[in-house]
């Protein structure tokens, strides 16, 4: 913050994912917010061809609805580009010839990067990359936790090594599947029985989810997931159970009450998080996430509730997540355990919902984050990232 003025947040949503549509939700919930707290906004929206867009015009939820977007053409809205060299300290945009800097024209920047890109292209690491590479400050999980974040049987085992319980599964890539698929689904039939869970390994939103209670379903999910990712999986599905999730903010780490998801299907589907009671004509852009049916606090009882807020904690840090995430708990009923579902290091509507009820508003949960993120690019600039070595002096 500079004479008392807070920073230009770019607010960067869409991308390359099956869940663009949820990240264009969560974009405008969070570009709202930040307005709220007195910071100013650049909303940069990312295609699903991959093409960056610039410019305050993009801060319009209702113009997203269109199956065709000439988003170009608003006033204000540019394409452009984020160079990887942390020289450059604007978006490039494109002109005859290229990319090139505005030149004449108030160059597009922010002082701040807040990434709300679901899934591949976004969640996973990959832009997160890009932010490192330009060296600016940007909100969330770094490179690596925001990959394994995303890669749910890379993240069971790290929830194993940090004592978390987690359901055992087993993985099939795209070449394996087409190459025997017999041989994984009795291996899987075997390992586990029926009723079985198939997820792509890395894909939120409930994308490709599916419960399978006989051969041809198994078969015919495994294809579905595949088709998503290189990668899927598949694990016992429990049959008398509850979901419980709850949020994590850090550092310093601190965990939100816990919600109980409520619906009549076995597994939440993409409609039953995202589209069920989303359509009020007062729900602004708080929909997203936050019109799923859910229980806030989860009806159950104080010792479960701080037993899953340590648990969060420890996957939080399993991790090394920063910011905002929230940890996806399935507790057993008919053996009495508690397993580490999945975390999301970017989680739908930032779970605002969650902070809401524990009596952090969401302007103050996007000032958490900015401010979270400003200071974790301070630590990181204290690294040290080249020194002299003299290996190039007289060579011949």
């Amino acid at each position: 913050m500079q004479n008392g003025k807070r920073e230009r947040v770019g607010v960067v949503f869409g991308g390359r994912s099956a869940e663009h549509e949820v990240s264009i939700i969560t974009g405008h919930q969070v570009m709202d917010a930040l307005r709220v707290a007195g910071y100013s906004v650049l909303p940069i929206y990312i295609t699903k061809e991959g093409e960056w867009l610039a410019g305050s015009g993009l801060h319009n939820i209702k113009q997203y609805s269109s199956r065709t977007l000439f988003l170009e053409k608003i006033p204000g809205v540019q394409r452009v580009s984020l160079s990887p060299d942390r020289s450059v300290r604007e978006l490039l945009t494109t002109k005859s010839g290229g990319w090139t800097l505005f030149g004449k024209q108030q160059p597009m920047w922010a002082d701040v990067f807040f990434p709300t890109v679901h899934g591949t292209m976004g969640e996973d690491g990959t832009l997160q990359g890009l932010f490192e590479l330009a060296d600016v400050p940007y909100v969330g999980s770094g490179v690596l936790s925001s990959a394994v974040g995303m890669d749910k049987v890379r993240a069971k085992s790290l929830f194993r090594d940090a004592g978390l319980k987690v359901l055992d599964c087993l993985t099939v890539s795209r070449a394996e599947w087409q190459s025997d698929p017999e041989q994984f689904a009795s291996l899987a039939e075997k390992s586990f029985g029926y009723p079985l869970i198939v997820k792509p390994v890395c894909l939120g939103s409930s994308i490709g989810v599916a419960r399978c209670k006989d051969l041809a379903e198994l078969q015919e999910a495994i294809e579905v997931a595949l088709t998503l990712d290189d990668n899927a999986l598949v694990e016992k599905a429990l049959t008398d159970f509850i979901e419980i999730n709850c949020s994590v903010l850090g550092p310093p780490e601190r965990a939100s009450v816990c919600e109980q998801p409520t619906s009549s299907e076995a597994v939440l589907s993409f409609d039953a998080k995202y589209k069920r009671g989303a359509k009020s004509k007062n729900s602004g852009t708080k929909g997203g996430m936050a019109s799923l049916e859910r229980i806030i606090p989860a009806p159950i009882s104080d010792d479960l509730t701080a037993r899953i807020q340590e648990m969060s904690i420890k996957a939080f840090h399993a991790i090394r997540a920063t910011g905002v995430a929230r940890v996806d708990f399935l507790v057993d009923n008919a053996h009495g355990e508690l397993f580490v579902n999945e975390i999301n290091t970017m989680p739908g509507s930032i779970a605002f919902y969650l902070w809401e009820a524990s009596g952090v508003p969401f302007d103050e949960l996007v000032h958490n984050m900015v401010v979270t993120a400003l200071e974790q690019y301070r630590i990181r600039a204290k690294t040290r990232f080249s020194f002299d070595a003299n290996l190039l002096m007289n060579q011949p």
